[in-house]
């Protein structure tokens, strides 16, 4: 007979969806705090290590790795872009993956696993792989092999190459830092000094861009979650345009992450046919081997600091990295600042290093045993020697050695060495390393028993992988840098704030629904920004969006232009819109919100065979006959329906005076 249960079906959805959302988040989307890795990273790192791809060995076709990481460890699907990711130079500042081949490039995707090849890095080898012997595993997906669950890294590898991921509900995207910076800062935590500490903390990106220090680095080093802005770095220059004239041009170098020179150059383009940049005339992409160099040329007697500012404006060369320290600390995602980084992970550091540290004092003491027995059996060798020969076999040797004081490890040892290997040790030798594992014992036992002692072995350890591993800061923190300049101008009592080469006034003809460009702020003009779209509601029941630059006629044949704004300064309150329908009167409230999602084609705002009484953003008044107070219509009465829709019907129109 079936045993059934009775569950409720929505607590067991929502049970089932959060299982799968946290199995996601910890087996493949986010980071561990700890060896900051993502799973499929480290069983790549594994299976090269498994393979023996040292960092002084051969290479190895990428195929056949993602091959023995996905036979043995990663089921779920192909590892190549994981290793591509972990040898990309511009994306870590610790590449873990020596790439041999076409591993791509900043804008160009690499080339198919088969055709590439790959060993460990030193600093993968010498910083995660180590200490194999103290690895925490767990079963592997058949259970036929043990996997770290963690990899002992020596430094908090999740600030160094960053890393970026995409869960249920959840995502991050943890910005790279400078080894030295966090070396200085791991100390400064120790002293109890956290100011100082996160001020090593900056962001250092690899591509060596140019962070600015505003609130947004000020926030992410205080909360772990903020907007990095990056700045490339520029040099001005002159160029020969012609025979005779030269122009003023600037080489843009260390773009930041993940902009390239094409993009940019595009982006120039763009910017150049919608009027927003005036100032240049040509764009060249130097980029070689000696790094990425874009080069702009500006036009004649320009303003090479505004066109500067210009280009800077309008492109990515200058951009924001929107960060989230977002990581797994055992079981569960958490949202750390770069300091509480720091801070766990020195303590489970402090764990990893208590395990080795009992590990390598149970195999001293073993190795201090084994000495000790053979310094006695070359006291005694003759009886040894006579002991094993009268033995009927090991294990009757072993016996009458145990019986002549000694253990059975050291009885093992004896037993395992040649007759001329035990006959030629030289007892002092042996004494030497007996005194050197007692003082190695001596040593242990402190560590095990101090935190201090051990914290002071973890910073001498970093601060060795630094030296060895870590370069000067590559991302200079600059203050804030200038901004295009600012006009102020008038319309009407107004004043508003234009920025860029040249602001635009316009001015609208109503009845001819023409849009024209004014030389200058006239009494019916208003100013636009470069980068605004205008809205235009018109009485054929459509309203239509253009651009700032747009001249000319407005839709398609208006027949007047009742209401219009630009979406830079859109209007708080909405749009009344009342009209005829039938014998009804209906009304309706337009958010301007919802007139800018409109294209430059147009959209129906009046519903079909409406006919309109009264547009306008301010309340109406409908004067209804047999009552003592007239009907006001405004925002706060007016529910808001689907644009084109029949909207609220307010009267009948023979209950109004407008009949």
């Amino acid at each position: 007979m079936t045993n059934t249960i009775p569950t409720n079906i929505v607590d067991e959805m929502k049970q089932a969806y959060g299982d799968y959302a946290m199995a996601v988040l910890i087996g493949r989307a986010i980071p561990d705090l700890y060896d900051g890795l993502k799973p499929v990273t480290r069983r790549v790192l594994t299976a090269m290590k498994w393979l023996n791809l040292k960092p002084d060995g051969r290479f190895m076709k990428a195929a056949r790795v993602e091959g023995e990481t996905m036979g043995k460890l990663h089921p779920h699907g192909g590892a190549y872009g994981a290793m591509v990711t972990a040898a990309q130079w511009w994306t870590n500042n610790h590449p873990l993956i020596n790439g041999h081949g076409n591993w791509g490039s900043p804008t160009d995707g690499p080339a198919a696993a088969r055709y590439t090849e790959a060993k460990l890095t030193e600093f993968a080898y010498s910083v995660l792989l180590q200490d194999s012997d103290t690895w925490e595993t767990r079963p592997n997906y058949d259970g036929s092999l043990q996997e770290p669950i963690q990899l002992n890294a020596r430094v908090p590898n999740v600030l160094l190459n960053g890393g970026e991921g995409i869960g249920v509900g959840y995502a991050t995207r943890i910005p790279t830092h400078n080894l030295r910076g966090v070396a200085k800062a791991m100390r400064f935590l120790v002293e109890k000094d956290i100011k100082n500490a996160a001020k090593q903390l900056v962001p250092d990106f690899p591509t060596g861009c140019d962070v600015v220090k505003d609130e947004g680095l000020i926030e992410y080093v205080n909360t772990g979650h903020g907007s990095v802005r990056m700045r490339a770095k520029s040099e001005q220059f002159e160029v020969d345009w012609g025979k005779r004239s030269k122009r003023t041009a600037f080489a843009f170098t260390n773009l930041p992450l993940h902009v390239s020179t094409e993009q940019v150059g595009d982006q120039i383009k763009d910017a150049l046919e919608k009027g927003k940049i005036t100032t240049v005339a040509d764009v060249r992409d130097e980029t070689d081997r000696s790094g990425v160099r874009l080069v702009v040329v500006c036009k004649a007697n320009v303003d090479a600091e505004k066109a500067e500012l210009e280009i800077f404006k309008h492109t990515s060369l200058d951009t924001k990295f929107s960060a989230s320290n977002l990581v797994i600390d055992g079981a569960k995602p958490v949202q750390l600042n770069p300091v509480d980084i720091l801070s766990r992970w020195l303590e489970w550091r402090d764990g990893r290093f208590l395990a080795a540290i009992k590990v390598d004092l149970t195999s001293t003491r073993g190795r201090l045993e084994v000495v000790k027995g053979l310094i006695s059996a070359l006291a005694m060798i003759d009886e040894v020697i006579d002991t094993i020969r009268r033995s009927k076999d090991r294990a009757d040797a072993r016996a009458k050695l145990v019986k002549r004081d000694f253990t059975e490890v050291q009885a093992n040892a004896i037993l395992d060495m040649r007759l001329a290997q035990l006959t030629k040790l030289d007892a002092k030798t042996l004494a030497d390393e007996a005194k050197e594992l007692q003082v190695k014992i001596k040593g242990l036992v402190k560590l095990n028993s101090s935190k201090d002692l051990r914290n002071e072995h973890i910073l001498d350890e970093i601060d060795e992988i630094a030296t060895r591993h870590g370069n000067a800061r590559r991302s200079k923190a600059i203050e804030p840098p200038k901004e295009l300049d600012v006009q102020i101008v008038k319309q009407g009592r107004k004043k508003i704030a234009v920025s860029g080469p040249k602001p635009r006034f316009v001015k609208v003809d109503e009845k001819l629904g023409v849009l024209v460009q004014e030389r200058k702020l006239s009494r019916n003009a208003w100013v636009v920004q470069s980068d605004e779209k205008m809205v235009f509601v018109c009485d054929n029941g459509k309203f239509y969006k253009v651009g700032a630059h747009h001249k000319g006629p407005i839709g398609n044949n208006p027949t007047g232009i009742l209401a219009k704004a630009h979406t830079g300064a859109m209007p708080s309150q909405p749009l009344i819109v009342v009209y005829r329908i039938d014998d009804g009167i209906y009304a309706n409230a337009l958010s301007w919100e919802s007139l800018t999602k409109c294209t430059s084609k147009g959209k129906t705002w009046l519903p079909a065979d409406a006919e309109l009484i009264s547009l306008s953003s301010e309340p109406y008044t409908l004067e209804m006959r047999g009552r003592k107070k007239d009907k006001v219509l405004s925002g706060d009465t007016i529910k808001a329906r689907p644009v084109g829709g029949k909207g609220n019907k307010i009267a009948n129109v023979i209950d109004t005076s407008m009949e």
